[in-house]
């Protein structure tokens, strides 16, 4: 029968891997129900040189499909030719063809089809047709993911399968962010309502926006790196916190296709890393960490510098910690409790409060006090670090003593951006790193300047100049003081430092240091 008279099936993916590699794969049909969900048996009957027969049984839909086909590999023309003999479906054949591109291998399948079933002819071959499209489709998905499982599995075996760099992962804060940035990469654009863009914006993938493609460690040493969004707004998290598991494990995926070594998750994304943990792991071969041991010690660098200049007594001092029991919060404890007179943490439930207390009194250095009011732990507070997660501020300028130094690390922030009119207090954007390669991101990241960046996205960078591609960050409260001095000796040898002090994108400067001391000296 002409082919304009059958059904026709045309799905194709660019794969990231070498035509060869792919090649191999393919024709090992054998494997396939070991890793391709719709196919439940897939079994060579004979081979004999290019050629052979196999016999396959897929499921889709709980509709059962058999047949045995004959398969010609044509090197020459790149291409797989196949043709069923025996089974359900009246006529199929086609062929699958790799071809060459820059980023891998752009596999194409064409599949004609016909179905000879009276009376419902029309309705079977429709739905049969729409049925193995989706199998063909799954099938390309999962023989990506299988090539990029076993370049990961090969290079933690010190075997074949290279993997290098760095991404991060990154999401718009609130909508506002979400508009301005997309104004930023298409300014002429005129952009729809509200309802009508977040709607879509909810159900897009995770895509790579940004390629870092030469980052230089002040050793000399070279990585490259990649910026990922995953699609939501922090607001979201709450809502349903697996949806977004499920959007940062897709952005982890897009990092694999690129063969990076180590992905750093960002913001919101972190939260999801804190509290569903190995799940992560358990889905993705690539190396995730928070970042957030870094984005403590950035954070406690800051906030000991800037007590430094305003000539605060550390050992003299009373803390606070907002948000004292998430990851970075508590990191920031550990390392406060052996420094300060006394800490006061905060959270939002008792149960963990009194955990996290009862692991500080351990070092007995410090008074430990445990509150779920933030305005009582900072009103008195010589040194303030922010931390808690929250899509809203959640604390008021007003609240601070005269003199006090606050680093704030939330993500939006914990004190607003709006305009602060006491004088007499230093607020600053903590956990900033200054870096030894500038990054010119092409959307609004809430980062003051080119040379700074996250910690957590420092983070990511450093552990790829090292290559060590290992989850240094991950799982809730396991930040020790230890692994923070750790990976701040890492990050000094690249060139990493904290960063100047900014809050927003304003330079904090030396004269309003000096108007701090001399309000609160007077």
């Amino acid at each position: 029968m002409p082919e304009k008279e059958l059904a026709q099936i045309k799905v194709s993916r660019l794969i990231p891997a070498k035509k060869w590699r792919v090649i191999r794969v393919v024709t090992r049909v054998q494997d396939f129900p070991g890793y391709i969900p719709t196919v439940k048996e897939a079994s060579v009957i004979w081979k004999s040189g290019n050629r052979m027969q196999t016999k396959w049984f897929i499921q889709v839909d709980k509709v059962p499909i058999r047949w045995v086909e004959e398969d010609v590999l044509d090197l020459s023309q790149s291409a797989i030719f196949f043709k069923a003999i025996e089974g359900d479906i009246s006529e199929f054949w086609g062929e699958w063809k790799f071809t060459d591109r820059p980023e891998g291998t752009l596999v194409s399948v064409t599949v004609y089809l016909r179905l000879d079933i009276p009376a419902i002819k029309e309705f079977a071959e429709a739905y049969i047709k729409k049925m193995l499209t989706r199998n063909f489709e799954a099938m390309l998905e999962s023989i990506e993911k299988h090539i990029i499982s076993n370049r990961y599995k090969n290079f933690k075996k010190g075997n074949e399968g290279k993997v290098a760099g760095f991404g991060v992962i990154g999401h718009f804060y609130n909508f506002c962010h979400l508009e301005r940035s997309f104004k930023m990469l298409s300014p002429g654009a005129k952009l729809p309502s509200r309802e009508f863009l977040g709607q879509l914006f909810n159900i897009s993938p995770a895509f790579k926006m940004y390629d870092i493609p030469e980052f230089r460690s002040k050793t000399g040493e070279v990585t490259r790196g990649c910026f990922i969004v995953a699609t939501f707004i922090p607001d979201m998290v709450e809502k349903d916190m697996w949806a977004i598991f499920s959007k940062v494990v897709r952005a982890c995926r897009i990092a694999e296709k690129y063969g990076v070594g180590v992905v750093a998750l960002g913001g919101f994304t972190s939260i999801v890393g804190e509290r569903i943990g190995q799940e992560i792991a358990n889905e993705v071969d690539v190396a995730v960490t928070t970042g957030n041991t870094f984005t403590a010690a950035m954070a406690l660098d800051g906030t000991f510098k800037a007590a430094g200049l305003l000539g605060t007594n550390i050992m003299n001092a009373k803390a606070a910690v907002i948000g004292g029991t998430g990851d970075i919060g508590s990191a920031c404890s550990r390392v406060l409790t052996d420094k300060v007179r006394q800490i006061t943490i905060t959270g939002r439930t008792k149960a963990t409060l009194r955990d996290m207390r009862s692991e500080l009194l351990r070092h007995r250095k410090a008074a430990v006090v445990a509150t779920t009011d933030n305005h009582a732990a900072v009103k008195d507070a010589d040194i303030v670090i922010t931390a808690a997660s929250s899509t809203q501020s959640i604390l008021d300028a007003a609240w601070f003593k005269p003199g006090a130094v606050i680093c704030d690390v939330g993500y939006p922030k914990n004190i607003s951006y709006a305009p602060v009119t006491r004088n007499d207090i230093l607020i600053f954007s903590g956990g900033l790193a200054r870096t030894p390669t500038p990054v010119n991101f092409p959307v609004d990241t809430g980062l003051p300047a080119t040379n700074v960046m996250y910690g957590c996205f420092a983070e990511a960078a450093i552990l790829a100049l090292e290559h060590r591609f290992e989850s240094f960050s991950f799982g809730r409260g396991k930040i020790t003081p230890e692994k923070i001095e750790e990976i701040r000796q890492m990050g000094a040898k690249h060139g990493f430092e904290v960063a100047d002090f900014y809050w927003g994108d304003k330079l904090v400067d030396a004269p309003l240091f000096e108007k701090i001391k001399e309000l609160t000296n007077a």
